[in-house]
């Protein structure tokens, strides 16, 4: 056998230290997972803000498109946005809606006119106070008037309100609800809404704080610019309330305004008791001046809101929470008394002074 060189032999002996420089110690893994695990505990809140922050954008988005859909509609049918009803009706009282005439001479009843309100779905009084399991097949905004406008199905919700999983609420198909200054409204000391109006057809009808007359026309509105055609409505107010609140008044005295009325089920906003929705932006409270009760209004999100000139805005509900019991009553009505006021502006350009709106008038 050769015998080796001396650098052979040298070189035999030697550890492989290749094998040794490829590797990490414990102590540097644990560094980099401790890095790793800070960098995500600090960049975490600022992700979820961005994904809130585009949930955001992609609500204003889909509601500014519902409100264009509706001014194409309206351009396609002499100014006028697709049929809504007056929006206080009492859903178990099915009696009246099939008798009473409204308004006056039209041969119409009030259940006539709820089938006549199919812009979002069709014959919605067949299923307007079930929960969305139990809809029948042609419940759909596809069969809905105004779908052809559309042309997607989540136009018609928010995406925060997408994810609300509470097993409550009785539908995910809307929550964008139209409000009923859509509708000319008429009050005690309007010249036009006097008793005798063809638009007051029952005591139920001579509603103490006005009267919904005929649909306006978009040349008709004000203010554009100030006047909601959109919100985007809190879950349990009316649009997804749970079913077993639509039947009877939930607590507080403003419960009557809430669930028995059509709109619980149904694609209304009404003045007192709808409440918009809490999912964008930094809990707050609402802007009120003065504010009489600190304590009594929550800290709540804001909501979008859609107007008349199609721009979009975040709100905060100027009462979250109508859960309001008597002690808090006379300033509660005030303050939703007070945010009204500015609908009539919008509407028709009329002054606080030119309505007389005393919600007083509630309490004969």
């Amino acid at each position: 056998m050769p015998d080796m060189d001396s650098s052979t032999r040298t070189r035999s002996l030697r550890p492989d230290s290749r094998r040794f420089t490829a590797g990490f110690t414990l102590i540097e893994l644990l560094v980099v997972v401790a890095i790793i695990a800070l960098l995500i505990a600090i960049l975490l809140p600022s992700l979820s803000k961005a994904r809130a922050q585009a949930r955001t954008s992609v609500c204003a988005s889909r509601i500014s498109q519902l409100v264009k859909a509706i001014l194409l509609y309206a351009e396609d049918n002499g100014e006028t946005p697709p049929f809504m009803g007056r929006g206080w009706e009492d859903c178990d009282d099915e009696a009246r809606l099939r008798s009473e005439i409204w308004p006056a001479g039209s041969g119409k009843t009030l259940m006539d006119w709820a089938y006549a309100e199919d812009w979002l779905m069709p014959n919605m009084p067949e299923y307007w106070m079930l929960h969305s399991d139990d809809w029948p097949d042609y419940a759909t905004v596809r069969n809905g008037r105004l779908y052809q406008y559309t042309r997607f199905e989540n136009l018609y919700r928010c995406p925060d309100f997408e994810r609300v999983a509470d097993p409550a609420k009785s539908q995910n198909v809307f929550n964008y609800t139209r409000m009923v200054m859509g509708r000319k409204w008429f009050h005690r000391y309007d010249p036009e809404g006097i008793e005798g109006s063809i638009y007051v057809t029952s005591p139920e009808s001579n509603n103490w704080c006005g009267q919904a007359g005929p649909i306006m026309k978009l040349s008709q509105v004000y203010a554009p610019s100030l006047l909601r055609m959109f919100i985007d409505e809190y879950w349990r107010r009316h649009c997804a309330a749970p079913v077993d609140e639509f039947h009877g008044a939930i607590p507080g005295i403003l419960g009557m305004f809430v669930h028995e009325n059509w709109f619980a089920a149904d694609c209304m906003f009404g003045h007192w008791g709808s409440e918009i929705g809490r999912y964008h932006g930094s809990p707050g409270t609402a802007n009120i001046v003065p504010l009489p009760d600190p304590n009594a209004i929550p800290w709540v999100k804001k909501g979008s809101a859609a107007y008349y000139d199609g721009h979009v805005g975040l709100d905060t509900d100027p009462l979250p929470d109508r859960y309001i019991e008597l002690p808090s009553l006379a300033w509660g009505m005030q303050v939703l008394h007070d945010w009204i006021l500015g609908f009539f502006f919008a509407q028709r350009g009329q002054s606080k002074e030119q309505v007389g709106l005393n919600w007083g008038m509630m309490f004969p």
